[in-house]
């Protein structure tokens, strides 16, 4: 599994749970360095550290990743939207841009 989608998966379990990235990483054992290489697609887990966030946030990766297309969507517009609320009022045009982009990733 790529290190774009299991970051995708972790944040939107994080935001259903109402988990901080900061108790997820003291939990899981990764660090936030690692978790951002994976977001930019500079590294890809290993099975191991797919391991460890399976055991951590008892739930099987895979298993997010078979979702439907469209469940995935409203979970990574559910993350954007809780992240925005820290958001600058300038930085909420970005936040729209990555929306926009998603759907038309999606269909």
């Amino acid at each position: 599994m790529d290190g774009k989608t299991v970051v995708r998966i972790v944040e939107t379990i994080l935001a259903e749970r109402r988990i901080s990235r900061g108790d997820f990483y003291a939990q899981s054992g990764i660090s936030s360095a690692t978790f951002s290489q994976w977001r930019t697609g500079q590294y890809d887990p290993s099975q191991d550290k797919i391991a460890q966030i399976e055991k951590c946030l008892g739930v099987t990766l895979a298993d997010y990743e078979k979702s439907d297309p469209r469940e995935t969507l409203r979970d990574d517009l559910r993350v954007l939207l809780n992240s925005a609320s820290d958001l600058p009022p300038s930085s909420v045009y970005a936040l729209i841009s990555q929306i926009e982009k998603m759907k038309e990733d999606a269909t």
